[in-house]
């Protein structure tokens, strides 16, 4: 099993006016086969937060929407994302304290899942011709009970708030975003905490 990796992910700084810094932040990625061995499902871009700040981890792209599925995210092999952001230091507070804020706009999509849809073992197969299920309850003969998956190429876009902390153990970050466009079937998760970015 062989395939190639692409990903780029660049981040451009400058001072603006008044101790604002103005943040771009751009990212993309390609996935390709080498060989005709078949991609497995661990082998795509997983993405959430990580590119549209507003969702779960691996809140975005393909997700089984079989309803006799798991409903977990597939990932694709296709990403990309851009960062609008603004940093600034909090003017009442004195700069020993080490806190800034943050407001940023962010767009993204991830899509194109290539990976299995069928596993034998389980019983979880597609067959030719079989039909889409619509309903849990109860199986009709000829339902296909493998991978089913959306795949449109959906653009996510989220507008936040963050509160960045040059705390003594490293430079910790808390966001709060709200996604403005989103897929069918993706999973949302507004509070995002982690380490931030230091300027």
């Amino acid at each position: 099993m062989s395939y190639l990796k692409s990903a780029i992910d660049a981040k451009y700084y400058t001072p603006l006016v008044a101790d604002i810094v103005g943040l771009i932040h751009l990212q993309g990625g390609m996935l390709n086969e080498v060989g005709s061995n078949g991609l497995r499902m661990l082998d795509n871009f997983q993405m959430g937060p990580n590119l549209v700040r507003g969702f779960a981890p691996n809140g975005i792209g393909p997700r089984d929407i079989n309803p006799y599925g798991t409903g977990d995210a597939l990932g694709g092999t296709k990403y990309w994302g851009a960062s609008l952001e603004l940093q600034m230091p909090f003017w009442f507070l004195p700069k020993e304290v080490g806190l800034k804020g943050a407001v940023y706009a962010d767009a993204g999509g991830l899509w194109d899942y290539q990976g299995p849809t069928s596993w034998a073992a389980t019983g979880e197969v597609n067959v030719p011709g079989c039909i889409p299920p619509t309903t849990t309850q109860p199986v009709a003969p000829g339902t296909c009970l493998g991978l089913q998956y959306d795949n449109t190429n959906l653009v996510r876009t989220s507008v936040g708030v963050g509160l960045i902390w040059a705390s003594p153990f490293g430079p910790l970050r808390f966001d709060y975003a709200i996604p403005l466009t989103k897929g069918k079937y993706d999973v949302v998760q507004e509070f995002k905490f982690g380490g931030g970015t230091s300027f």
